[in-house]
């Protein structure tokens, strides 16, 4: 059953509208916080803060609170519709191609909906502007967009060919061919409004606002409150203030109750108290619910940046932010929630187990402090105490699901994002970081993540060790490299951090780090008695872009002690090296340390003879895609022999990487290759399985 509903919810979820819709509410997070905040400081109900601000602003601090305010959570339809339009016109083909710049759709929606809600006295109201036009901003952000795009389509049909193949600039043309689809869609929305008003179905919320009236008029105590509760979520679920709504709707009204005691009980003040913690949907018990079981996730950073609004029972971050609207996975706890908790403080009133709300109290009064204002009784804090954790529980199954959901998203994107990274390599298409899609998104919080580890020293970066050893198993050394298991995504390939790192400019400050972890560990090896060399991997654009490194290796030299015989820099060959005067010098002054100097992937790609005397080489790897085939192919065989037989001659070392089975180590010990390094011998090792491995399998002397 569980899974059913899961796979229902998630294939709703993954509807490329709904995906966009959410997206678009994203956006407006900055705003939505910052209006939060605001608010929340604006209602703070502590009267020597009040006080404080008063005799140090003076009267006009409070307007400065209100404007921001104005400026934020008061024109949310407005922006929705900005947002929203956007977010799905960049989903259609027509602007992916560029052939329809997306601010003309915006800009169509944009002017749908004030041709739609114009009432002709103003061209936008403050209700409709704000969180009570939601609803409306949504649905014809939705639908104008797919009308543009329709007509867009069919424009050879019903625009004149002069305006198609207008020959002016590209800018006029695209503004040219935009022209009837923007006027079929806002003459749609326009007639649609003039029909609503002509049969008189403008008054739709009229109409909701007399039922809703009429239902708590006429019913039955809890039950009709209950139906007002229900009726409340599921506005707030479609982008509805269903709190506004419900207010406007009951604020003449004077219901019917059977007993005074229920009259007395069933009152706003006793809904804001134990039923709406932290706002609609008592989304308190959701804020508390990601913090308890979220992991390191968006919607756990999220619970924490909403502690403080929602605290004051301000949602609008959690509600349009996570976002509860349109998302299926908080449909039923949304709703659910408040019916249960307002069941159970109905109840306990009622059977005089706590005091009813009989005092009014502001609506943004934290909570327990509202509970004993309230009911000036400890009891009302207990009440609240149970109803949150009952919140809690209603929604920490649903959160799992979310979870479970967005993990699998997750993993997705960070599939694609390898794939788009090997296409990068490939093709040297464009960067990653500067897509707008969740390929980009996740690609910018992957260099977050080393930024921060970078500037709090808390890396989550690491380093493990490939022995290189002789035909016997003998260590002679060992290959230092990157590697990162993240929290969420498991196994991040060194291609993908060097990559992201590259297009961040981190690629020197990755490098030094690199040097700093692999030298220092080399360093307590030694200590331990173990002379084997390490060697470290140097990115071309380092070499290149450095201006400090052969400081840098010098000051390696110098700290810790190390004799520069045992320290290799290895050219890193995805790229290839530039050869002026500048890299060149680099490099000798590094190899007049003392300094190893090996040319990794020799033989393929950009490497080539030249190489070994442009750089100072003296130690050559030789190519894996060379080493895989030497059992096979005799010609790759005869360009092994050469390189083992040139090294041999020039005094160079040469190492076959990617050594894979028995048949390789002898065939390449016949032809004269003394040095292996590659998955028959040892994967990468953590450091301390690299000592281990040290101590089973001996040292090759190299005191000569």
């Amino acid at each position: 059953m569980i899974e059913k509903f899961e796979a229902l919810v998630s294939k709703l979820a993954n509807q490329q509208t709904l995906r966009a819709l959410r997206k678009g509410l994203l956006y407006l997070m900055p705003f939505i916080l910052i209006g939060s905040i605001v608010l929340a400081l604006l209602n703070l109900p502590i009267p020597a803060y009040q006080n404080f601000l008063l005799c140090v602003f003076g009267e006009g601090w409070r307007e400065i609170g209100h404007l921001i305010h104005r400026g934020t959570l008061q024109i949310m339809a407005i922006t929705a519709l900005i947002t929203v339009s956007y977010a799905i016109s960049m989903e259609k083909r027509l602007v992916k191609s560029g052939e329809v710049n997306a601010i003309i759709i915006v800009i169509t929606a944009f002017a749908s909906f004030i041709a739609f809600i114009n009432d002709s006295n103003m061209i936008i109201s403050a209700e409709e502007a704000g969180s009570a036009g939601m609803f409306g901003a949504i649905v014809i952000s939705v639908l104008s967009c797919e009308l543009f795009c329709f007509f867009y389509k069919c424009r050879d049909c019903i625009q004149p060919s002069d305006l198609i193949n207008y020959n002016g600039s590209a800018l006029i043309r695209a503004s040219f061919r935009a022209v009837i689809p923007a006027l079929l869609t806002v003459s749609i929305f326009s007639v649609t409004k003039m029909l609503l008003d002509f049969i008189g179905l403008t008054g739709s919320q009229a109409m909701l606002l007399q039922a809703i009236n009429e239902i708590w008029m006429t019913g039955q105590n809890y039950s009709s409150a209950l139906i007002i509760i229900v009726i409340t979520h599921i506005l707030w679920f479609f982008g509805i203030h269903g709190g506004n709504v419900i207010m406007d709707a009951l604020s003449d009204a004077t219901p019917v109750i059977s007993s005074a005691t229920d009259a007395s009980i069933l009152t706003k003040e006793f809904l804001d108290t134990y039923v709406y913690l932290g706002g609609a949907g008592a989304t308190l018990g959701l804020l508390v619910a990601l913090l308890l079981i979220g992991k390191k996730s968006s919607e756990n950073r999220l619970a924490k940046i909403s502690i403080l609004p929602g605290i004051f029972n301000i949602n609008e971050i959690m509600i349009f932010g996570l976002p509860i609207i349109f998302n299926a996975y908080f449909f039923i706890p949304f709703v659910l929630s408040p019916v249960i908790l307002s069941f159970t403080a109905w109840t306990s009133v009622r059977m005089g187990w706590v005091p009813p709300v009989t005092q009014a109290v502001e609506w943004t009064t934290p909570i327990f402090l509202s509970g004993y204002l309230g009911t000036g009784s400890v009891d009302g804090i207990v009440m609240q105490a149970v109803n949150l954790a009952l919140a809690v529980l209603v929604y920490i199954p649903f959160v799992r699901l979310q979870e479970r959901r967005q993990q699998r998203v997750r993993i997705t994107v960070f599939k694609n994002l390898g794939s788009e990274i090997q296409q990068i390599q490939e093709q040297q298409k464009k960067t990653v970081l500067n897509r707008h899609d969740e390929i980009g998104s996740l690609a910018r919080a992957l260099v977050s993540e080393i930024k921060d580890g970078f500037r709090n020293r808390t890396q989550t970066l690491h380093l493990e060790y490939q022995p290189k050893v002789n035909h016997k198993g003998e260590v002679m050394g060992a290959e230092a490299l990157l590697r990162w298991i993240h929290p969420i995504y498991g196994y991040v390939s060194p291609l993908v951090i060097l990559r992201i790192c590259d297009e961040a400019n981190l690629t020197n400050e990755l490098g030094i780090w690199v040097m700093n972890q692999a030298f220092g560990d080399l360093k307590r090896w030694q200590k331990q008695g173990y002379k084997v060399s390490l060697s470290v991997n140097l990115s071309p654009r380092q070499l290149q872009e450095d201006e400090s490194l052969v400081q840098t290796v010098q000051s390696h030299v110098n700290r810790l002690g190390i004799e520069p015989r045992y320290m290799e820099l290895e050219l890193v060959e995805n790229a290839a090296i530039d050869s002026s005067d500048s890299t060149r010098s680099k490099l000798e002054k590094i190899k007049g340390m003392g300094i190893n100097l090996s040319i990794d992937d020799f033989g393929m790609g950009h490497s080539s003879l030249l190489y070994i005397c442009d750089f100072y080489a003296n130690i050559v790897k030789i190519d894996a895609a060379l080493v895989r085939a030497v059992t096979s192919d005799k010609q790759r065989q005869q360009i092994v022999k050469s390189i083992l037989s040139l090294c041999s001659q020039l005094n160079v070392k040469a190492v076959a990487e990617g050594v894979e089975t028995k048949e390789q180590v002898q065939l390449l010990h016949e032809l004269g290759c003394e040095y292996y390094q590659g998955f028959y011998f040892s994967r990468s090792l953590s450091i301390d399985s690299f000592l281990e491995y040290v101590k089973q399998h001996g040292v090759v002397d190299q005191s000569c």
